[in-house]
Formats: C-alpha cells, sequence, structure tokens
C-alpha cells in the first residue's frame, strides 16, 4: 500500500505545482479569479471607435498604434478590446454597453492584457 501512496503523493504535487503556477491567490490564501473586459462580438463599430477615442484620453494606448504590440490585427473590434480592458483595470468597472467580462485570457503572441 505503501507503494501506491508515494506516486499518488507525486501526482497530486504536481498538479498543485501546475494549478498553483496559472491561478493567482489573495494574501489569505483564496483564489482569485482574473478577468478581462473585451468588445462583445455584436457591437456596433461606431460605439467601439467612439470608446477607442474615449479609452484613449484615459489609458496608455501605445500598445495599439502602429509598431506597437497589440496593433496587429489591425481591428476596430482588436483595438477595443484591448482598451476596453486597460480602462476595466483603470476605473474597476467593463463598459457594458460595448464590453463582456471574460475569464478566458485575450492575450495572443507578443500582445499581452494585464
Amino acid at each position: 500500500m505503501n507503494k501506491t501512496k508515494v506516486p499518488l503523493f507525486l501526482v497530486f504535487c504536481l498538479f498543485g505545482v501546475v494549478y498553483g503556477y496559472e491561478a493567482k491567490f489573495e494574501p489569505n490564501g483564496h483564489k482569485q479569479t482574473v478577468n478581462w473586459c473585451i468588445s462583445q462580438a455584436n457591437a456596433p463599430q461606431d460605439k467601439l471607435q467612439a470608446f477607442i477615442d474615449y479609452g484613449c484620453g484615459v489609458v496608455d494606448c501605445s500598445a495599439i498604434q502602429l509598431g506597437g504590440p497589440c496593433y496587429d490585427p489591425d481591428t476596430v473590434v482588436g483595438h477595443a478590446s484591448y482598451v476596453l480592458d486597460l480602462v476595466y483595470k483603470k476605473q474597476s468597472s467593463c463598459n457594458t454597453d460595448v464590453g463582456i467580462i471574460t475569464t478566458v485570457d485575450p492575450s495572443y503572441e507578443s500582445c499581452k492584457y494585464p
């Protein structure tokens, strides 16, 4: 019976290391849920562009400028998602007129969402 306890112990330790690496924890030890605010799939392009114009007056939008890590793909939806999340992180509020909360990290390639 001791032989099965050791491998199971190792499996649970490995699972704990992998799971702990992916998760963020609050100081009290509880798992912290990470959320992002991204563009709604059906949001009108003009409203998304208006939010980009507003948001770039509130946060640093250099990442979505030409040559920035989040410029490509050069779409209103993509740029709005990045700006929505920056404003969400700064103001702790997602603009639900054009944005939606997700728990799936929208980061891609060199474009890292905060």
